[in-house]
Protein backbone atom coordinates (compact mmCIF):
# COMPACT_ATOMS: atom_id res chain seq x y z
CA UNK A 1 0.00 0.00 0.00
CA UNK A 2 1.25 3.63 -1.10
CA UNK A 3 0.08 6.18 1.85
CA UNK A 4 -0.45 9.70 0.70
CA UNK A 5 -1.66 12.23 2.97
CA UNK A 6 -4.61 14.28 1.04
CA UNK A 7 -7.06 15.72 3.52
CA UNK A 8 -6.07 18.09 5.90
CA UNK A 9 -7.68 18.48 9.02
CA UNK A 10 -9.81 21.48 8.27
CA UNK A 11 -11.30 19.69 5.30
CA UNK A 12 -12.45 17.00 7.54
CA UNK A 13 -13.96 18.45 10.35
CA UNK A 14 -15.41 21.07 7.48
CA UNK A 15 -17.05 17.71 6.00
CA UNK A 16 -18.07 16.15 8.94
CA UNK A 17 -19.23 19.31 10.20
CA UNK A 18 -21.56 19.59 7.35
CA UNK A 19 -22.84 16.22 7.46
CA UNK A 20 -23.85 16.80 11.47
CA UNK A 21 -25.62 19.80 10.66
CA UNK A 22 -27.60 18.39 7.53
CA UNK A 23 -28.21 15.17 9.11
CA UNK A 24 -29.78 17.41 12.23
CA UNK A 25 -31.67 19.95 9.98
CA UNK A 26 -33.34 16.71 8.40
CA UNK A 27 -34.00 14.65 11.15
CA UNK A 28 -34.70 16.74 14.45
CA UNK A 29 -35.25 20.24 13.45
CA UNK A 30 -36.51 20.83 10.65
CA UNK A 31 -37.85 24.19 11.22
CA UNK A 32 -37.62 26.31 14.42
CA UNK A 33 -34.67 28.43 15.96
CA UNK A 34 -32.36 25.19 16.11
CA UNK A 35 -32.78 24.65 12.39
CA UNK A 36 -32.11 28.21 11.56
CA UNK A 37 -28.66 28.64 13.79
CA UNK A 38 -27.25 25.54 12.29
CA UNK A 39 -28.18 26.66 8.68
CA UNK A 40 -26.19 30.29 9.79
CA UNK A 41 -23.43 28.10 11.00
CA UNK A 42 -23.72 25.85 7.80
CA UNK A 43 -23.17 29.33 5.80
CA UNK A 44 -19.98 30.48 7.67
CA UNK A 45 -18.33 27.01 7.67
CA UNK A 46 -19.48 27.27 3.37
CA UNK A 47 -17.58 30.85 3.68
CA UNK A 48 -14.50 29.47 5.84
CA UNK A 49 -14.29 26.69 2.93
CA UNK A 50 -14.25 28.95 0.32
CA UNK A 51 -11.22 30.74 1.68
CA UNK A 52 -9.62 27.88 2.23
CA UNK A 53 -9.81 26.63 -1.27
CA UNK A 54 -7.97 29.43 -2.36
CA UNK A 55 -5.17 29.31 0.78
CA UNK A 56 -5.68 26.16 2.17
CA UNK A 57 -3.41 22.90 1.71
CA UNK A 58 -2.66 21.51 -1.97
CA UNK A 59 -5.32 19.09 -2.50
CA UNK A 60 -8.15 21.70 -0.93
CA UNK A 61 -7.27 24.07 -3.09
CA UNK A 62 -10.08 24.81 -6.04
CA UNK A 63 -7.52 24.95 -8.41
CA UNK A 64 -6.01 21.06 -7.68
CA UNK A 65 -9.50 19.75 -8.35
CA UNK A 66 -11.35 22.07 -11.04
CA UNK A 67 -13.41 20.11 -13.25
CA UNK A 68 -13.29 21.30 -17.42
CA UNK A 69 -15.02 19.12 -19.66
CA UNK A 70 -11.69 17.34 -21.36
CA UNK A 71 -11.26 15.73 -17.88
CA UNK A 72 -14.92 14.79 -17.53
CA UNK A 73 -15.03 13.01 -20.99
CA UNK A 74 -11.67 10.84 -20.31
CA UNK A 75 -12.30 9.92 -16.63
CA UNK A 76 -15.72 8.44 -18.53
CA UNK A 77 -13.51 7.50 -21.55
CA UNK A 78 -11.29 6.24 -19.24
CA UNK A 79 -14.39 4.03 -16.97
CA UNK A 80 -15.91 2.58 -20.24
CA UNK A 81 -12.72 0.82 -21.61
CA UNK A 82 -12.90 -0.61 -17.76
CA UNK A 83 -10.27 1.48 -16.05
CA UNK A 84 -10.46 3.10 -13.31
CA UNK A 85 -8.13 5.77 -12.82
CA UNK A 86 -7.38 6.72 -9.49
CA UNK A 87 -6.58 10.57 -7.98
CA UNK A 88 -4.79 11.27 -4.83
CA UNK A 89 -7.56 14.71 -4.88
CA UNK A 90 -10.85 14.71 -6.04
CA UNK A 91 -11.60 12.74 -9.36
CA UNK A 92 -12.97 14.84 -12.15
CA UNK A 93 -17.01 13.45 -11.57
CA UNK A 94 -16.57 13.66 -7.60
CA UNK A 95 -15.06 17.57 -8.38
CA UNK A 96 -18.10 18.54 -10.11
CA UNK A 97 -20.37 16.96 -6.73
CA UNK A 98 -18.13 18.91 -4.82
CA UNK A 99 -19.60 21.96 -6.41
CA UNK A 100 -22.75 20.74 -6.76
CA UNK A 101 -23.13 20.38 -3.36
CA UNK A 102 -21.59 23.64 -2.26
CA UNK A 103 -23.62 25.35 -4.70
CA UNK A 104 -26.80 23.91 -3.33
CA UNK A 105 -25.86 24.52 0.20
CA UNK A 106 -25.03 28.04 -0.28
CA UNK A 107 -29.07 28.13 -2.25
CA UNK A 108 -30.54 26.12 0.79
CA UNK A 109 -29.03 29.02 3.25
CA UNK A 110 -29.66 31.75 1.41
CA UNK A 111 -33.70 30.62 0.74
CA UNK A 112 -33.31 29.93 4.14
CA UNK A 113 -32.09 33.18 5.53
CA UNK A 114 -34.89 34.84 2.97
CA UNK A 115 -37.65 32.77 4.45
CA UNK A 116 -37.11 34.46 7.83
CA UNK A 117 -36.45 38.20 6.71
CA UNK A 118 -39.57 40.71 7.22
CA UNK A 119 -39.49 41.48 2.80
CA UNK A 120 -40.04 37.28 2.42
CA UNK A 121 -41.73 36.39 5.23
CA UNK A 122 -44.35 33.91 4.38
CA UNK A 123 -43.91 34.03 1.10
CA UNK A 124 -45.15 30.84 -0.46
CA UNK A 125 -42.83 30.78 -3.71
CA UNK A 126 -39.66 30.96 -1.71
CA UNK A 127 -40.21 28.08 0.45
CA UNK A 128 -41.06 26.18 -2.23
CA UNK A 129 -37.57 27.20 -3.92
CA UNK A 130 -36.27 26.53 0.12
CA UNK A 131 -37.77 22.97 -0.24
CA UNK A 132 -36.83 21.98 -3.38
CA UNK A 133 -33.14 22.87 -2.57
CA UNK A 134 -33.62 20.58 0.07
CA UNK A 135 -34.88 17.51 -1.29
CA UNK A 136 -32.43 18.34 -4.28
CA UNK A 137 -30.11 17.79 -1.76
CA UNK A 138 -30.92 14.76 -0.63
CA UNK A 139 -30.88 13.22 -3.98
CA UNK A 140 -27.45 15.17 -4.27
CA UNK A 141 -25.75 13.58 -0.69
CA UNK A 142 -27.21 10.01 -2.08
CA UNK A 143 -25.83 10.39 -5.29
CA UNK A 144 -22.20 11.63 -3.68
CA UNK A 145 -22.59 8.87 -1.08
CA UNK A 146 -23.74 6.10 -3.99
CA UNK A 147 -20.23 7.13 -5.92
CA UNK A 148 -17.87 7.17 -3.59
CA UNK A 149 -18.79 3.77 -2.54
CA UNK A 150 -18.52 2.33 -5.97
CA UNK A 151 -15.46 4.34 -6.50
CA UNK A 152 -14.15 2.67 -3.62
CA UNK A 153 -14.58 -0.73 -4.46
CA UNK A 154 -13.67 0.24 -8.49
CA UNK A 155 -10.17 1.68 -7.48
CA UNK A 156 -9.74 -0.33 -4.19
CA UNK A 157 -8.78 2.46 -2.64
CA UNK A 158 -11.29 3.02 0.88
CA UNK A 159 -12.42 6.83 -0.26
CA UNK A 160 -14.46 7.01 3.53
CA UNK A 161 -11.60 6.23 5.46
CA UNK A 162 -9.46 8.65 4.06
CA UNK A 163 -12.16 11.52 5.47
CA UNK A 164 -11.38 10.44 8.79
CA UNK A 165 -8.30 9.86 8.60
CA UNK A 166 -6.91 12.42 5.60
CA UNK A 167 -4.61 9.69 4.22
CA UNK A 168 -5.74 7.78 1.06
CA UNK A 169 -4.10 4.23 0.69
CA UNK A 170 -3.35 3.16 -3.16
CA UNK A 171 -3.15 -0.70 -3.13
CA UNK A 172 -0.01 -1.53 -4.86
CA UNK A 173 -1.58 -3.21 -8.01
CA UNK A 174 -3.40 0.60 -8.32
CA UNK A 175 -0.05 3.17 -8.21
CA UNK A 176 -1.40 4.80 -11.59
CA UNK A 177 -2.97 7.78 -9.71
CA UNK A 178 -3.29 11.47 -10.95
CA UNK A 179 -1.92 14.05 -8.97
Amino acid sequence: MKEIKVWDLFIRLFHWSMVTIILINFTLFDEGTVHEILGYILLGLLALRFIWGFVGSEHARFKDFMPSPAKIKQYLNDMKMGKMPSFIGHNPLGAVMIFNLYITLLLLSLTGYMAITDRFWGEEWVEEIHEFFANYLLFSVALHVAGIIWVSVKSKVNLISAMFTGIKKFPSDNLDYHG
